[in-house]
């Protein structure tokens, strides 16, 4: 027997849209600058050097496609098609993903060089 009424947890967020829903935040715009700098804060910066994070998971990507693509290129039988798609497709993803990470990677630091060329060189050195 199940009852029509939603479940109480559900029931605020599936409130008339004219009534008040008690006990949930409205949302407010923020300042994205305020935003990202919490991000940043929370994350340690590296959402700027998100292809740190994809490289890994590139190359686990690489190393799944490489098996299983040996592995269900060797067994032949009508039933192993899908799973010669899915193992290629892997491998491609991951491939991808390292390509991927190399153009970020290759982009920021290119970034990095054209900073350090338009800082100012001092003129005075510091005591040694």
């Amino acid at each position: 027997m199940s009852s029509p009424l939603p479940p109480p947890i559900l029931a605020p967020l599936l409130a008339p849209a004219g009534s008040k829903r008690a006990g949930l935040p409205l949302a407010t715009a923020t300042d994205s600058t305020a935003t990202l700098n919490k991000l940043a804060l929370a994350t340690g910066g590296t959402e700027k050097s998100w292809y740190r994070c994809i490289f890994p998971f590139g190359i686990v990507s690489v190393v799944i496609g490489v098996a299983a693509t040996c592995i269900t290129f060797t067994i032949n039988g009508p039933q192993m098609d899908i799973a010669k798609v899915v193992s290629v497709a892997t491998l491609i993803f991951g491939v991808g993903l390292l390509v991927a990470a190399y153009v970020c990677w290759r982009a920021r630091r290119e970034r990095q060089r054209q900073r350090q060329r338009q800082e100012p060189v001092p003129l005075e050195q510091g005591p040694l």
